[in-house]
């Protein structure tokens, strides 16, 4: 394991930097919809604009006072019989030990008062988004969820969130890394409250590889000295933007340009492309058909010395298992991979009702307490401040965490993002994978779907 840092306000002061330089682009549990950092020392590049969205000032993000919260719309419930608790319904798709975690901290808080009762539900991570979206503008979903920030921009515009501004104190905002509720301010509203930061980091089996490579060619170099019939090389989910996002960047290229239009038919992009269609073409390490169970299997068995995944990870290794973690190691030239950064956040739904309940129980799952049990028991890196700090003495392997944070591309919360997802997928997972596909053709091909698409919802 790694040791204690010298100094914990260090790697929050680093992530807070970061988090600064790339809060205008509006992160597992899972990974963020659809499917949602290296050495401090570099600077991150650049996010992606958010057109729309005003960050707040420092002065505001201490202050923790957005704008005027939205008109409550939402009819109110009928109070519950006497004696009987609001019940609040939460969803979430946590899986594994985040899942026991989190079960553990609704029940704490059930216990703890006789007012307010979360029953809380898990959904399957990849209906998630749909099952969201078309059931809480029809007053048929949950009163809180849990998801990443990078949906907030398409849900607010579909009548799925309710605005918070003004109904949290300064207080409670101030318990939370302030770069963590920049990122949930959309328009000038706060849209939730921060529970976890999110983003890939790499995972190595000591048993097969006792220390981390120092850089990404070592990394190359070593799995392939590893491959074996039924040993894998580098094992991570490629065929999709969300885990390829690093290489995007570590070869200089973006998802939108400074004007908010979508960039993949780019040099750039064609480079980090043909880089990992040659790890899997040629090199024979990155694998085809990667589902996340699979990478969960692999890795416990030993069939996988390397593995890029996120903090959700932790919970699902084998007891037991010598691994360790570090950061996405740089290129030998300096080029370094920067994975999506999510911030995972609980939201108020705009149709419940019983906002103020939920808001009540909303602030406890976000709070000390709840932190405690989520980093601790679910290996969450939280954004709750002094929880963090803390953790960071208790669980150094936290510290890596931090590190890749700084070194991460805060994820963009438009609803233009929600548009690439899906024609990104089909570029990149046909331009790795297939032999008789020509991956600037298919890049080409994205971009065009892209620009499409977002013409089409202007309209």
């Amino acid at each position: 394991m790694l040791e204690r840092h010298q100094s914990h306000l260090f790697h929050l002061a680093a992530l807070g930097a970061a988090l600064l330089l790339t809060a205008g682009c509006g992160e597992k549990d899972s990974p963020p919809a659809p499917a949602t950092a290296a050495p401090p020392a570099t600077t991150p590049a650049p996010a992606e604009a958010e057109a729309d969205a005003v960050t707040p000032t420092a002065a505001e993000a201490d202050a923790a006072t957005p704008a005027p919260a939205e008109a409550d719309t939402a009819t109110a419930a009928p109070a519950p019989a006497a004696g009987e608790p609001v019940e609040i319904v939460l969803w979430h798709a946590y899986r594994a030990g985040e899942a026991a975690a989190f079960d553990k901290v609704v029940d704490q808080y059930n216990a703890s008062q006789n007012k307010i009762h979360v029953r809380s539900q898990a959904v399957p991570y990849d209906p998630f988004v749909d099952k969201v979206t078309i059931t809480v503008p029809r007053g048929q979903g949950p009163d809180l969820f849990i998801f990443a920030h990078n949906m907030i921009g398409n849900w607010v515009e579909q009548g799925v969130l309710e605005p918070l501004s003004g109904k949290i104190e300064g207080d409670t905002l101030k318990q939370f890394l302030p770069e963590s509720v920049r990122a949930l301010v959309y328009r000038k509203n706060l849209y939730g409250l921060p529970l976890a930061m999110k983003s890939l980091v790499l995972f190595y089996d000591k048993t097969l590889v006792p220390e981390p490579p120092k850089t990404m060619e070592e990394l190359i170099a070593k799995a392939k000295e590893l491959l074996t019939g039924d040993r894998q090389g580098i094992v991570y989910q490629a065929g999709g933007l969300y885990f390829h996002a690093m290489w995007i960047y570590a070869f200089g290229g973006r998802i939108f340009d400074d004007a908010h239009v979508p960039a993949f038919d780019t040099p750039e992009q064609l480079a980090a492309l043909k880089f990992v269609r040659k790890l899997h073409m040629d090199d024979k390490i990155v694998a085809k058909g990667i589902s996340g169970f699979m990478v969960t299997s692999l890795f416990n068995e030993h069939k996988a010395p390397f593995v890029f995944n996120g903090p959700w990870f932790r919970p699902e290794i084998a007891e037991g298992m010598d691994y360790g973690i570090a950061t996405i190691p740089p290129f030998a030239d300096g080029r370094v991979p920067k994975p999506m950064l999510g911030i995972e956040a609980i939201f108020v739904t705009k149709t419940s009702k019983k906002k103020e309940a939920a808001l009540e129980a909303a602030k406890y799952l976000a709070g000390a307490d709840s932190a405690g049990v989520r980093m601790r028991e679910g290996k969450q890196p939280v954004c709750h401040q002094a929880t963090l700090e803390a953790g960071a003495a208790e669980d150094p392997t936290m510290k890596v965490f931090l590190e890749q944070a700084s070194n991460a591309v805060l994820m963009d919360a438009t609803p233009e993002m929600q548009l690439l997802w899906t024609p990104a997928d089909i570029a990149i997972s046909a331009g790795i994978f297939v032999a008789d596909r020509d991956p600037a053709a298919e890049l080409k091909k994205a971009q065009a779907k892209m620009v499409d698409d977002i013409a089409k919802r202007g309209k």
